[in-house]
């Protein structure tokens, strides 16, 4: 199994997808591809993202296998310590557990929202990826 990423990024955070694949294919090969499935989806994807768009097409025309969130089964939290290691609530259940949220919370980008989190020093969504660079000023920094 071979495994590659794309990233949308349309400002300073970049979103990714993880695919696998049973073969490996050349860089340049995987480049075409997501070009391709970009050019034949970009006027008329429904999902959330642009990357998850693309790689819902190179999964039906490409064979590839995408991590996308709503295919997550299971989570486990690892923890060196004994007995800490536990199943991570996803979707509905974490929901029920961090409690409901607001209106607004609800209208928020939820990996916008992870980023905050992360910078605030709260625990984000179990198992959300988001790649951000973070640009601080002087007076954050100390």
């Amino acid at each position: 199994m071979f495994f590659y990423e794309i990233y949308e990024s349309e400002d300073d955070s970049s979103l990714g997808v993880t695919l696998a694949h049973d073969e490996r294919i050349p860089p340049e090969d995987f480049l075409a591809a997501v070009e391709e499935a970009r050019g034949r989806i970009i006027e008329s994807y429904t999902e959330e993202t642009l990357v998850e768009a693309i790689a819902i097409e190179l999964e039906r025309n490409h064979g590839f296998y995408p991590a996308l969130d709503h295919r997550l089964v299971a989570a486990v939290r690892a923890s060196s310590e004994e007995g800490e290691t536990a199943l991570i609530p996803l979707d509905v259940e974490a929901e029920a557990i961090a409690g409901p949220m607001d209106a607004d919370e609800r209208e928020r980008d939820p990996d916008i929202q992870d980023a905050e989190d992360l910078l605030a020093g709260r625990e984000p969504r179990a198992m959300r990826s988001a790649v951000v660079a973070l640009d601080r000023s002087e007076d954050e920094a100390s």
